[in-house]
């Protein structure tokens, strides 16, 4: 034993090794006993790192399962049930074009140089996608595009009142939110009158931050659009994104932007994948994002990916203005091509996948409804009488007489069937023609209620009954027996990701919406005497 010196300390060694630093099994750890009096201990997360997207645009962390609502892509054809084209002919010719490109699986609106200025070609969803409260709606979807000075570029989540949507007119690219709410230019002047009282356009350039140097708008413009109904456009030229204007190292000085260190530079002529999510509440704003393949401009503690969504503009309006952000926040899905001026080569924007979510999303929200069909008596073997027709209205009037475009979605819950003989049922969307007794197109329905977007025609109604109907998408068949009544469930054929009833967004003004036929005929016994009844919610 080595000799001990005076004044030194005596150690005692155990005779077990050493535990090693770092993570063990328990047989080969100590375990440990925090103090009563311990201050709280940080727990840091190694393995998951912040993204611009962990948090949704009213600043919640994404912990739900989001509703998908909508989702397409062009593999085949440009489905017509879901969209609507529109193209402009001049002497037989499409000067305007809204193509597919099969080997692309992509949608294609185009501008030939025949074309006149102001001649449009546009793609837009033929439905309005629901708001929910306290939600946030996600849109994103793939495009690429040539780029002209004369050729305008928007797509995005609007319709010719509302929306959120990215306007490119050649270099330039503009993040728009327009409202139909009654806002003006004038509600953005803060007082400074030197561009007039109530401009139609009010831009705030240098002068007016130097007047009011607390703004944080600059080079926004708040341009009016019409005045009857009163839409408005806010526009921010890229510059002036708050986000990652994506100019490139080299790029911000070309642009005139603050973002010198931006990494990746979009060029909008590749393919690149676009969000957009927007919410409501009133005051809620939207996020524009992209999909880019550098993962720079990372904040400290973040770890770098090989790619990721990226913020380019957050578009607050809670607290900023005395109007809704939007007048409706209820929108169809759009791309759009705008002719301005001279082209010398076709100009093109094409859209592939497209997809929108709900932030945790809920699909029982429903208001429900009911109406009995008309009971029918000596139904044959050879033909389909109608028991029932359901026809989503142009507008709904409220309690004080004012009216809306009906955006809602009607979905069929439950069909109750029963006969005295042997029957087959059918649903029928949208027939051909409907005609009653005397051959006159059924034009004359019911509501069902003041907030309802349901109103209904059958046999039994006091004028222009239904009594006859061609053609149309049969949806479902169901069967009965002798003397037999059933309720069969219709969710599996009705959701918001399959079929529904709407009214299209691109409907003229004296157009009604989707119809739905209720109809019967007899198996075997040409006496049968058939009734129905339809349950639905509506959202």
């Amino acid at each position: 034993m080595a000799s001990v010196e005076e004044g030194v300390s005596v150690i005692s060694v155990g005779k077990t090794t050493p535990i090693p630093a770092g993570q063990a099994t328990s047989a080969n750890s100590l375990p440990v006993v925090v103090a009563s009096d311990q201050s709280p201990i940080p727990i840091l997360d190694n393995l998951s790192a912040p993204s611009q997207v962990r948090d949704d645009l009213l600043g919640i962390p994404r912990v739900q399962t989001p509703l998908a609502i909508f989702d397409d892509t062009n593999l085949i054809d440009i489905n017509p049930n879901i969209w609507a084209k529109s193209e402009q002919t001049t002497g037989g010719s499409r000067v305007t074009q809204v193509n597919h490109l099969l080997q692309q699986s992509a949608a294609e609106v185009l501008l030939t140089p025949s074309a006149s200025n102001g001649n449009i070609a546009s793609l837009i969803t033929k439905q309005s996608f629901p708001y929910q409260t306290g939600r946030i709606t996600s849109a994103s979807f793939g495009i690429s595009m040539s780029r002209d000075t004369n050729a305008t570029m928007e797509f995005g989540m609007f319709d010719q009142t509302d929306g959120y949507f990215v306007r490119v007119q050649g270099d330039s690219v503009f993040y728009v939110r327009r409202t139909s709410s009654g806002e003006r230019p004038q509600d953005h002047l803060k007082g400074y009158t030197a561009q007039g009282t109530d401009p139609t356009t009010f831009t705030v350039d240098s002068a007016v931050l130097t007047a009011q140097p607390s703004r944080t708008d600059l080079g926004t413009i708040y341009q009016l659009v019409s005045s009857s109904p009163t839409v408005m456009e806010e526009i921010i030229p890229r510059q002036y994104w708050n986000g990652d204007t994506m100019v490139g190292e080299n790029g911000a000085a070309l642009l005139g932007s603050n973002d010198i260190n931006s990494k990746h530079e979009l060029s909008l002529t590749n393919l690149v994948m676009q969000r957009i999510e927007f919410g409501w509440y009133g005051g809620t704003g939207s996020r524009l994002m992209f999909y880019v393949p550098v993962d720079a401009n990372l904040a400290a503690g973040e770890t770098a990916k090989t790619a990721r969504w990226v913020i380019a503009h957050n578009l607050n309006c809670s607290d900023r203005i005395p109007y809704p952000s939007l007048g409706n926040p209820t929108l169809p899905m759009q791309f759009r091509i705008e002719k301005s001026g001279t082209i010398s080569s076709n100009s093109y924007l094409r859209k592939y996948g497209a997809q929108i979510s709900i932030d945790g999303g809920d699909y029982s929200k429903l208001d429900v409804y009911s109406k009995d069909g008309s009971k029918v008596t000596s139904v044959g073997t050879s033909s389909f009488k109608p028991l029932l027709a359901l026809r989503i209205k142009e507008n709904i009037t409220n309690n004080q007489g004012e009216s809306k475009r009906n955006l809602l979605r009607a979905f069929p819950l439950l069909l109750s069937m029963v006969s005295s003989h042997r029957a087959q049922f059918l649903l029928v969307k949208n027939p051909t023609t409907m005609e009653d007794a005397s051959s006159n197109p059924v034009t004359t329905f019911t509501s069902t209620g003041t907030l309802s977007a349901i109103e209904t025609n059958s046999p039994d109604s006091s004028t222009n009954a239904i009594a006859t109907f061609t053609g149309g998408e049969q949806l479902a068949a169901f069967f009965t027996g002798d003397a037999d009544a059933s309720t069969v469930d219709l969710t599996d054929i009705f959701s918001f990701a399959r079929q529904y009833l709407t009214r299209e967004s691109t409907a003229a003004n004296g157009t009604a919406g989707d119809v739905l036929v209720i109809a019967v005929r007899s198996i075997d016994n040409a006496s049968n005497t058939c009734k129905s009844s339809l349950t639905w919610g509506q959202r």
